[in-house]
């Protein structure tokens, strides 16, 4: 069993979640550790390290692969 490792770090909720659906889309599975942290949005120590998405570490390379050309393509 691998251990987890951070895939990418967003400012906003809203983007770890669009970042997790487009993973979860591909097959990779990830966690969102502070997905249930209610005040994080106005929490300014939540905003220091951001919201982590993680994964499998044997599914890291492939999840930021998949975000980048996620990223390439919308913007």
């Amino acid at each position: 069993m691998s251990s987890l490792v951070i895939v990418a770090r967003f400012s906003s909720r809203s983007e770890a979640v669009v970042a997790q659906s487009v993973l979860q889309s591909a097959g990779v599975e990830t966690l969102l550790p502070e997905f249930n942290v209610l005040m994080a949005e106005l929490d300014p120590s939540m905003m220091e390290h951001g919201w982590r998405l993680m994964a499998s570490e044997d599914d890291v390379e492939t999840a930021r692969s998949i975000l980048a050309e996620a990223q390439q393509q919308g913007g």
